[in-house]
């Protein structure tokens, strides 16, 4: 990318956050570096169908504990702008994202300052693979497709009920069926938390084999069932899902 791209970058970034890209101090991570970390990392997880050329819609950006602690006040304003640049970015090359772009900021103690880890998925089931081949075969552990059959992409299939009994949301509750459910402190997540020990997305469900299956997002605090940390746990009527200092309770309806 040239200098001009990079200069429009940090122009968009300043209408924004006055004054924060002028903070020029060695070593820390500016919001125009993640921008095209952010590109990089949706080019390379495009994937080629016949029509069409897909490109994931969710990114967990990991930088050190002491650019996430600087970015912090800022971290809404970056996010969305962060997704409006990759809206763009999609646009002028033709590939199409699953969804609207969904971007989240954590913190990672094994990083150095100024360096970023950046993790794709697909985090809206509605894609369905061309037929007669797949998309790609090797996939990422953090880019998660579903093949949809028709019934299942026009109904969600209500068929459990997360419940919030314990928290500050206590009361809280969300119906599930077949559709993807993002769960953590991020605007749009399916059950939004306000739970501040909980990632901005801390876990999902995804729908597979007649079951719900409860994936940990790498979050920093970690995901546990029936008092046991989990990384991936196909759930059972009555179990009790923690988060942070939140639990849910998932029932089958």
């Amino acid at each position: 990318m040239g200098i001009k791209f990079v200069r429009s970058l940090e122009d968009l970034f300043e209408k924004c956050i006055e004054g924060f890209l002028n903070k020029k101090i060695a070593g820390e991570l500016q919001p125009v570096e993640i921008a095209k970390q952010l590109f990089r990392a949706m080019e390379d997880a495009r994937s080629i169908s016949v029509d069409h050329i897909y490109v994931p819609n969710g990114y967990v950006v990991y930088v050190s504990k002491q650019d996430y602690d600087r970015m912090l006040p800022y971290q809404e304003t970056i996010c969305t702008e962060l997704a409006n640049y990759l809206n763009e970015q999609a646009s002028r090359r033709g590939f199409t994202l699953v969804g609207n772009p969904l971007i989240s900021l954590e913190p990672d103690e094994s990083l150095l300052q100024g360096n970023v880890r950046i993790n794709a998925e697909y985090t809206e089931p509605s894609m369905e693979m061309p037929s007669g081949g797949s998309v790609e075969s090797e996939l990422s552990d953090t880019r998660v497709f579903t093949k949809l059959s028709p019934a299942a992409g026009q109904q969600d299939g209500r068929m459990a009920v997360l419940q919030v009994v314990e928290g500050v949301d206590e009361g809280k509750s969300l119906e599930i069926g077949k559709r993807r459910i993002n769960l953590g402190r991020r605007e749009g997540n399916e059950l939004t938390l306000t739970d501040m020990n909980t990632s901005r997305l801390h876990s999902y469900i995804i729908y597979e084999d007649n079951s719900h299956i409860l994936h940990d997002a790498n979050s920093l605090n970690g995901l546990y069932v029936n008092g046991q940390r989990v990384s991936r746990k196909v759930l059972r009527s009555g179990d009790e899902i923690k988060l942070g200092n939140t639990v849910i309770v998932y029932e089958v309806k």
